[in-house]
């Protein structure tokens, strides 16, 4: 995995009209060939599957994290490697061809804003929990553990935000979903959450939505296999195993 942020030219604040302009014509647009930093806000901070900066440049333009909200990867954005074994650790224009290794003081850069969303809360061997989660990117793969994935087994607009690996990585089994005859459909591994999906982001439950599946997802489960099917059963969990 390669950790990374993009940074994204606000359209608002580029009065010199830089935006989406090669890395060569800058010093013609705004009298610098200089990347203007506090032109940019910070639209992506995670970890993504990439071994080459081109694999950056697809994963944002034909696949797109879950929870992304930031343009497609374009010219004039600016890549920043912050930890990868087979990257160099930099700062990256996207060009017309390739990108340009630059100095960017990402201080200069606008944060954004990150409101919260309550969720209900699905982890290992723990009863189900309210939560209030970032809905940056980085909050929603630190809440799973991972790189995300939406799930949607339910009839209504609400889904299950889990790690996408978490069934190949090694973690626990969490929680089992049933269709409405009650037959298991899955089963969850590793910490998750449920959430409102209406739109285009991940959103709050309603009061009715948590006290329904606080209730629905309450207990964890012991799984275990008779005559080749595999059953779940509710538990509570121990004491200690309620400690946050």
């Amino acid at each position: 995995m390669t950790d990374i942020r993009i940074y994204q030219i606000d359209l608002d604040r580029d009065n010199d009209g830089v935006a989406f302009e090669p890395y060569g014509t800058l010093a013609r647009y705004q009298g610098s060939p200089d990347v203007n930093p506090a032109l940019y806000d910070k639209v992506f901070d995670g970890a993504v599957d990439a071994s080459d900066i081109e694999d950056i440049y697809r994963i944002f333009n034909a696949e797109k994290p879950e929870g992304y909200e930031g343009r497609s990867l374009s010219v004039s954005d600016v890549v920043e490697i912050v930890k990868s074994d087979d990257i160099k650790p930099a700062f990256y224009y996207c060009d017309s061809i390739g990108f340009q290794q630059i100095l960017f003081d990402a201080e200069y850069a606008k944060e954004p804003e990150n409101e919260k969303i309550t969720v209900v809360m699905l982890e290992p061997g723990k009863v189900a929990r309210t939560a209030e989660i970032g809905t940056s990117l980085a909050d929603l793969q630190k809440a799973v553990g991972g790189m995300i994935e939406a799930y949607y087994p339910f009839e209504e607009e609400v889904c299950i935000v889990c790690n996408d690996e978490g069934k190949f990585n090694g973690m626990s089994p969490c929680r089992a979903v049933y269709d409405p005859e009650g037959r298991m459909m899955d089963i969850i591994f590793g910490p998750c959450f449920i959430c409102d999906c209406r739109g285009e982001n991940f959103g709050s439950l309603s009061q009715d939505q948590i006290k329904r599946y606080t209730e629905q997802f309450r207990n964890p489960e012991h799984y275990f296999r008779i005559g080749g099917e595999i059953r779940a059963e509710p538990y509570e969990p121990k004491v200690h195993d309620l400690s946050r």
